[in-house]
């Protein structure tokens, strides 16, 4: 194999293993952070629950990883499938509130990255939809604790305030991260809204990435 060749070869497994160790600091810092509120009684009464949404929100930060970091597609994917188990183990073995989201959410990331890989998508589509699920619908949870006196119109789960709070976060990703123009990001972010609150059986974890991941890589 030429000179040239092998010095790129190592540096994708440079890259990879950077983004790998990068990745593992980000997860032990959200369950660190979690581990601290629920400890500490922080945001009592709803200590668990802003728990577990910080881990949602910090751990969609591994989206700038998987965009400027991982050279290949199967290293990101494995570990978002390992993730993935270990939230399942940890719900089926700790809490009596159990929480399919934290496991559905790695999933349906994952499938995204191998349609992404057979040219679906895009990169920066699946970065749209990681991060807009992780901070719409984390601060969404957040802000509906707080200040979600009143429902959305036919929904007793989720609130105007936290529905606007999954506009605002995905309008922001778009704005930012996908290159569409304003129309386009305002409609995404609604569609997204609609669907955050909308989605029966608590399938947003899947509905809200996906829809996401299709508008701003498939239709746009």
């Amino acid at each position: 194999m030429p000179a040239e060749a092998l010095e790129a070869e190592a540096a994708v497994r440079g890259n990879d293993i950077t983004g790998i160790v990068l990745t593992v600091i980000l997860i032990g810092l959200c369950w660190t952070a979690a581990l601290v509120i629920k400890k500490k009684k922080l945001f009592s009464p709803h200590s668990v629950e802003v728990a577990r949404k910080i881990v949602h929100i910090g751990v969609s930060n591994f989206a700038f990883f998987y965009l400027y970091i991982f050279e290949t597609w199967y290293v990101p994917f494995s570990g978002l499938v390992v993730f993935a188990c270990i939230n399942l183990w940890i719900e089926l073995n700790t809490g009596s509130r159990r929480s399919w989201g934290t496991v559905e959410y790695p999933l349906v990331i994952a499938l995204l990255v191998l349609l992404v890989r057979f040219g679906i998508g895009s990169r920066i589509a699946l970065v749209c939809a990681l991060l807009g699920m992780g901070y719409g619908d984390g601060l969404a949870a957040i802000v509906g604790l707080y200040a979600g006196k009143v429902h959305m119109p036919g929904s007793t789960r989720k609130t105007v305030a936290g529905s606007l709070t999954v506009f605002t976060a995905v309008f922001l990703v778009c704005c930012t991260m996908s290159g569409l123009g304003l129309g386009f990001c305002l409609l995404t972010a609604a569609l997204t809204m609609l669907a955050e609150a909308y989605t029966p059986w608590n399938l947003d974890n899947i509905s809200v990435p996906v829809l996401i991941f299709v508008l701003t890589g498939v239709l746009f």
